[in-house]
């Protein structure tokens, strides 16, 4: 640990993988020829589909108590695709494969698997002749809480400063978080694929003087729309899909509120020890990959001519001048990536927003992805039996996309259709009536419904809720709740 530092967890004992490719108990992640094998890693197999998608990503979940190592459970998937076997597999609209019919060892060795491509249409069909790549991405998630960085206290001050969280992906508490995110454009893809080609970049050593990129990326946008919880989930994504780059990924998170001192003047000097803290980081360990997010950046970078015609103290642009020139310094490394967020458009200082590679719009969903969202909601309620679906109604796994609610040209979309009738097209209405709500309001309104607009007079014996009794409770939560916003 750094002397600047103090690093405040327990790290639990990594479980093992030892297998028929692990030769030496002092290495637990080891291959043939003793050598280094990750808790994640990466190969390349092909698969068939149309030439007008792009490629395939093939992510394999193994559990820390496996005893067989990475690079055989590698090795077999990498052979089951190219053995042709693969083509007549099952697999769901979330892309993930029914590993059911798979031999035993497997199913034992792996808790899941999932097929992605680059469009992420699903079900997948194998009918085309075009052969294009598809890496294999195989890897153990990590369950150790994160832990507390601290900086030692300033002079005058007795107290550690928490600099920021670090965590080491990937980790169970960002699985699957990436595909529960819904928006209505490609931003996903295009963050992942900046992400990549930035690191590319790196890699080939492409001239700095010649081509400009700092590896940093901003969303902005209105509060509630994810933008946070998307820059984690892409540091668990490049954790898994970068493996065959860097074996290790660590998501720091600035404390950014923390870094302001009550003693004058200190505000920088923690801001240059923390990022000092992370330079030494990235120089210690080349091969591991360091995610730096910095939420609500306006705090660490607010805007210094709003700072200085509002008569602020010069602490606040002392702290903005050290971040920057610790960005700066901090561009020179190959494996770090700057992620940052914000909710107050123009009160980030004009420096680092000239600094940023790629700059997102984060808006609030409209009707496609609010469908979307309550859909997921929908689903996981029936998932957990608290809301029913009998054998005639439709299943969660089932429940209409809304491209098939509005693909139906007889389908009504008035606001009296009857609660009787198409789910889809009820679960339709109550996302045009939550326009104006972001993400994280709708993924509230679930428990409003069922809290507060349902009785128990339309519960089963088992105390489930009838799939249409919840979507009327659902659609009366919305529009309440949207209501009560007025005037606020």
């Amino acid at each position: 640990m750094h002397d600047t530092t103090k690093h405040l967890c327990t790290v639990q004992q990594q479980g093992d993988v030892s297998g028929a490719l692990h030769p030496t108990k002092e290495s637990p992640y080891c291959g043939q020829n003793n050598e280094s094998i990750s808790p994640t890693m990466t190969t390349e197999t092909t698969w068939t589909r149309s030439s007008s998608c792009g490629g395939w990503h093939a992510e394999v979940s193994v559990r820390p108590t496996s005893a067989s190592n990475l690079e055989s459970i590698r090795s077999w998937w990498r052979n089951y695709f190219r053995s042709g076997q693969s083509e007549s597999m099952d697999i769901n609209r979330e892309g993930e494969i029914d590993m059911s019919p798979l031999p035993q060892d497997i199913r034992g060795a792996c808790i899941r698997a999932t097929l992605t491509g680059d469009d992420s249409t699903f079900p997948v069909s194998f009918s085309s002749v075009n052969t294009i790549p598809c890496d294999v991405h195989v890897f153990i998630l990590r369950e150790e809480e994160s832990c507390i960085e601290e900086l030692q206290p300033t002079v005058g001050d007795d107290e550690w400063t928490a600099g920021c969280d670090n965590l080491s992906l990937p980790h169970i508490s960002l699985e699957s978080v990436w595909e529960s995110l819904i928006f209505e454009s490609e931003v996903k893809r295009q963050l992942l694929s900046h992400a990549q080609s930035a690191l590319l970049f790196s890699d080939k050593r492409v001239s700095s003087h010649i081509i400009q990129w700092n590896r940093m990326i901003l969303l902005h946008g209105p509060p509630g729309t994810g933008k946070t919880t998307l820059c984690r989930a892409l540091a668990h994504k490049l954790a898994i899909r970068q493996c065959h780059r860097f074996p290790r990924t660590t998501l720091l998170e600035i404390h950014s509120h923390s870094l302001f001192s009550k003693w004058f003047s200190t505000s920088g000097k923690l801001v240059s020890a923390l990022f000092q803290m992370i330079r030494d980081m990235v120089e210690d360990d080349p091969s591991s990959l360091v995610c730096v997010l910095i939420d609500e950046v306006e705090s660490l970078a607010a805007s210094r001519s709003n700072t200085s015609s509002n008569g602020d103290p010069t602490d606040a642009m002392r702290a903005v001048n050290s971040l920057l020139t610790s960005l700066d310094r901090l561009r020179h490394f190959p494996n770090v990536l700057v992620l940052a967020t914000t909710n107050l458009n123009g009160s980030v200082d004009s420096a680092f927003v000239d600094r940023v590679d790629l700059k997102l719009h984060i808006g609030l969903p409209i009707a496609k992805a609010r469908y979307q969202i309550l859909r997921s909601c929908i689903q996981e309620l029936i998932r957990v039996g608290i809301v029913h679906c009998s054998d005639n109604d439709t299943q969660g796994s089932d429940f209409p996309t809304y491209e098939e609610i509005h693909n139906q040209g007889e389908h009504k979309m008035d606001v009296s259709l009857s609660i009787t009738e198409h789910y889809g097209v009820l679960l339709s209405k109550c996302a045009q009536q939550a326009e104006g709500l972001s993400g994280r309001s709708l993924r509230k309104l679930p428990l409003q419904a069922h809290a507060l607009y349902t009785s128990s007079d339309s519960k089963l014996e088992d105390g489930s809720l009838p799939l249409e009794h919840f979507l009327e409770a659902l659609f009366l939560a919305i529009k309440n709740d949207v209501e009560a916003r007025v005037g606020l």
